[in-house]
């Protein structure tokens, strides 16, 4: 089984789209004028991705909050959030991880699309370096 690895690292580097890569994160800056509406509903994978391993959300918080997880420094905002996004080898989709930046820590949040998308827009995106180690 994998885990989440040690030697994780957010990249700043330049990335013309997300979506190709296994492993990425997006940062979300709060905008009050953005008020979108976007109509669906999540599929609900949510919970039963992070049910097959709880402890990788909170290792992530904890690295997020102990250690700089990015290559580069990056000044967060209030409301900012954090979309790490993992495929594991296992699971057939990626595990969306969320964070919330408040009074100067991460605390976790869980990622809804739709949600995150009404009052946010990206700021950053970038791929994930070692994202992975194998469990023995």
């Amino acid at each position: 089984m994998c885990t989440i690895s040690e030697k994780i690292i957010l990249c700043t580097c330049e990335i013309k789209n997300v979506d190709n890569l296994k492993h990425y994160w997006i940062l979300f800056r709060y905008d009050p004028e953005q008020g979108e509406l976007f109509v669906g509903e999540p599929l609900g994978l949510y919970e039963f991705l992070q049910a097959e391993n709880p402890k990788n959300t909170a290792f992530l918080l904890d690295k997020l909050n102990t250690e700089n997880l990015f290559d580069q420094p990056l000044e967060f905002k209030g409301k900012d959030r954090l979309q790490i996004s993992i495929h594991f080898k296992e699971n057939e989709y990626a595990t969306d991880f969320g964070f919330e930046y408040k009074n100067g820590k991460w605390k976790i949040l869980e990622f809804d699309f739709f949600d995150w998308k009404s009052e946010h827009v990206e700021i950053k995106e970038g791929k994930i370096k070692n994202a992975l180690s194998r469990k023995k």
